[in-house]
């Protein structure tokens, strides 16, 4: 046997084969840049649009329900009412419940943007339970109504008091109450 070296000889279609995958790298390499790098750009843009969008979409969905619910609100704010309505609705409700209202009178309006915060005060003279119930008209009224304040004597403690007038028991009571609203002003 011969130990000859065997000269390994380069072949032509090795070079091709390198070139070829040279020219394949540039390729996907020239492709990565101007086609994929392009459209991820525009993907991470798209994304942000479409979260944009969701949140614009969540926010006009809240305004719905809001918009809903002040539907329902806007039934009980009386538009364009004056203090002469507030007395009208208090003394219907004092009539209802047999309240004796010996006093009446309009408070100062407070303005607050498109509303307007009417009050009257009232005297009045009935039972605990009259008085009761006619807190509870007022409270539970169609209309924004609210007691704001309420205070109370008993008939017996006040020195005009006539025992035997037979018209108010001792027990009976004596009340000045604050009543408000909040009207639209237009």
């Amino acid at each position: 046997m011969n130990m000859k070296t065997k000269k390994i000889e380069k072949k032509p279609w090795n070079k091709l084969i390198i070139v070829n995958a040279v020219i394949i790298a540039l390729v996907l390499v020239i492709g990565a840049m101007f086609i994929y790098m392009p459209f991820t750009d525009k993907n991470k843009s798209m994304r942000a649009d479409i979260l944009r969008e969701r949140d614009k979409n969540i926010l006009i969905g809240k305004i719905k329900a809001l918009n809903k619910y002040l539907k329902v609100y806007d039934k009980s704010v009386p538009k364009d009412e004056g203090v002469s309505w507030l007395l009208g609705e208090v003394s219907n409700m004092a009539s209802k419940e047999h309240v004796e209202v010996p006093s009446i009178k309009p408070g100062n309006p407070e303005a607050y943007g498109l509303y307007t915060k009417l009050f009257v005060i009232v005297d009045v003279a009935c039972t605990y339970n009259q008085l009761g119930r006619f807190i509870a008209d007022i409270e539970s009224s169609e209309k924004f109504l609210k007691v704001e304040s309420v205070n109370i004597k008993r008939m017996d403690l006040d020195d005009k008091f006539e025992k035997d007038s037979g018209k108010f028991k001792a027990f009976d009571v004596k009340a000045n109450i604050v009543i408000s609203t909040i009207v639209s002003k237009g």
